[in-house]
């Protein structure tokens, strides 16, 4: 019964609703705190934890972020880590170095290492206790990091929120919209982030002829500033620059897809170490996959076709599509009081599957 009310607490937090109030008005509220990690190459880098009262030894919850700018201050993942703090949860929020570049590199796996093991050696933290979970991007490369021998068999679970199956895919949809969960095809309008953030990845790839530093440049202060400074920037770079520009900013740009289509090919045996469609056999622990319906930056069909193929290889896994969320925020589903109550239920099933480690 107490871990019923504690997976109550984090659900009525995370979703809002008028008893969220009451489910914590009488709890001590979580105390933040910023300290840092080590990585191998000997950085020091922030780490953000909400903390639930008491200092012995608690249950431990990571959360490795998505590639976006925020890092460890986002909102929307600083709520969960919250509800969780309430719930008993030490709960870390790391900043990796280069998913808040808003690029997509094979060394966030190791300093998503460094960063377990540094939890792990805490006298606050139960070693025994320790779930790992991943947003968007931040998912998969958590997954393709507990295959390192450093990391395996430790995690009481590990839990991936709205990540890809197959990279190159993902990169795909946000040029086109298009997606599929291998039985029926899907459109989803691309939010147009996922289109600047490929670019801004990948410029070094291209064959147009721009100065790659000027677009990057340009295309940064679109993902960091809103594109604060964008106009005069643009003014300012020569013609060819300004032409590249047109093209990936553009909407349902053809020439934009054209561009994408040949980086993908030079990047392939990058994105296929990345995927988990490709190290899907070396992948001998349990996996909880959850996607929002919703989702315009990496569409819901990854996670149900990572889903059907670890239980066609006969790994454990279990999934939840939820039709409260798009890729990060919480949005109206439009099923009626009774529809919202019924994903209210069978989120808690889920979550509770992936905390029971901890509750």
């Amino acid at each position: 019964m107490r871990g019923f009310w504690k997976l109550m607490t984090i659900v009525l937090n995370v979703v809002p609703n008028p008893a969220a109030r009451l489910m914590t008005i009488f709890r001590q509220e979580p105390s933040i705190e910023t300290t840092f990690y080590t990585t191998t190459e000997g950085a020091v880098v922030p780490m953000r934890i909400h903390h639930p009262p008491g200092d012995d030894p608690a249950p431990a919850l990571i959360i490795y972020p998505g590639a976006s700018p925020a890092a460890e201050e986002h909102e929307a993942v600083n709520v969960l880590a919250r509800a969780l703090a309430y719930a008993g949860i030490r709960t870390f929020f790391p900043r990796i170095p280069a998913l808040k570049e808003v690029l997509v590199r094979e060394e966030s796996v190791e300093h998503m290492i460094n960063v377990y093991l540094a939890v792990e050696a805490r006298g606050d933290v139960d070693p025994a206790r320790i779930i790992g979970s991943g947003v968007s991007f931040g998912g998969s490369l958590f997954i393709k990091a507990c295959l390192d021998d450093r990391l395996r068999g430790k995690p009481a679970a590990v839990f991936s929120y709205g990540s890809f199956f197959d990279f190159r895919e993902g990169l795909n949809f946000s040029m086109t919209g298009i997606c599929s969960d291998g039985e029926k095809e899907y459109h989803i309008e691309p939010h147009d982030w996922g289109r600047i953030a490929f670019f801004h990845n990948y410029l070094e790839y291209l064959d147009e002829p721009c100065n790659p530093e000027n677009v990057r440049q340009y295309l940064v202060d679109k993902v960091a500033n809103d594109g604060q400074n964008g106009d005069f920037l643009y003014e300012s770079f020569p013609e060819e620059d300004r032409a590249v520009i047109d093209k990936i900013i553009a909407d349902q740009s053809q020439e934009a897809v054209s561009m994408a289509d040949n980086v993908l090919k030079k990047i392939q045996p990058m994105m296929e170490r990345l995927s988990p469609s490709h190290f899907l056999d070396e992948i001998d622990f349990s996996i909880y996959l959850m996607h929002g319906a919703n989702d315009n930056m990496i569409p819901f069909t990854e996670t149900v076709r990572f889903a059907k193929a670890l239980t066609e290889s006969g790994r454990e896994v279990e999934s939840f599509v939820s039709y409260l969320y798009s890729h990060s925020e919480t949005e109206g589903h439009g099923r009626g009081l009774f529809g919202f109550l019924s994903e209210l239920w069978h989120m808690g099933r889920f979550l509770g599957s992936v905390l029971k480690p901890v509750l």
